[in-house]
Order: structure tokens, then sequence, then C-alpha cells
């Protein structure tokens, strides 16, 4: 498999478990709530997902417009519309 599929699959399964835990702490899941730390757990899943990824990709992904485009735009778009969607119907 290609490592741009395997780097965007990734960040996208993130994607979608950042968003069930930012929901949870919308929704007070944790017994409480608070939208701004829900969007920072986000933000350090991103990261830490980003640094696996480095090390699986390796020297083939290179740059930050192709970093941009294949991980943090697929998990951005992902967790936007996932989050949206839990926190409208759970």
């Amino acid at each position: 498999m290609d490592i741009t599929v395997k780097v965007t699959s990734i960040h996208i399964v993130a994607g979608i478990i950042a968003a069930l835990i930012s929901t949870g702490l919308t929704l007070g899941w944790f017994g409480f709530k608070n939208d701004i730390f829900a969007f920072f757990i986000a933000v350090i899943i991103l990261y830490f997902v980003g640094q696996a990824c480095q090390k699986i990709a390796g020297d083939e992904i290179s740059g930050f417009s192709q970093w941009l485009w294949d991980g943090i735009a697929p998990f951005y778009f992902t967790w936007v519309i996932a989050y949206t969607i839990f926190a409208i119907y759970l």
C-alpha cells in the first residue's frame, strides 16, 4: 500500500477516535463539560498521531504541504464532521 494512503487512513481513524473523546468531554461523559479542553485533546491526538506517522513514513513524506494534505486536513475534516454528528445524535 502506498505510504500516502497509510498516513491518510491512520489520520482518519484517529480523527474519529478524537471526535468520540471530544464528544464525551462536551456532553459530560467524564464528569465535567469543557468544549475548549475537547478541542485541545484533538490537537494533542493529532500531534502524537503525526509523530507516529513520521516514524512510519520516514523520509517518503517531506515538507509541510504534503503533511497538511496527507495528515492534518483529513484528520481535521473527519474530526469536525464526526464530532458534529456524535454531539447531535449521542
